[in-house]
């Protein structure tokens, strides 16, 4: 199971998805559109990473592989513990399911 948890607020182990590491969001709420815009915009720049096989995308294959032997959670600053409010983590979790998914059918 994949989740993504806050940073500030988790009491567990993790793999840090936020800024500045190589899975943070470039585009910045404000500075780039609204929550969603910048969430979408990531979409389209981590799907560009994977199609260029970027240290981005072989980050993303290292986590579908600890995806495959248990759990896995994504910590970063912008999931909201006390409600659900959309996050890039659930666009980096889409793409490791995504990747193991491929995997399976090959």
């Amino acid at each position: 199971m994949i989740r993504t948890e806050n940073k500030k607020t988790w009491r567990g182990g993790g793999v840090y998805i936020g800024r500045p590491s190589l899975l943070g969001n470039p585009f910045y709420i404000g500075a780039h559109g609204t929550r969603d815009e910048v969430i979408a915009q990531y979409r389209v720049w981590l799907w560009q990473q994977i199609k260029e096989q970027s240290p981005v995308f072989q980050e993303l294959q290292r986590l579908a592989i600890q995806a495959q032997q248990g759990d896995l959670v994504l910590l970063c600053w912008c999931k909201e513990s006390d409600r659900e409010v959309p996050c890039h983590g659930d666009i980096v979790k889409a793409a490791v399911h995504w990747l193991n998914e491929k995997a399976q059918s090959m």
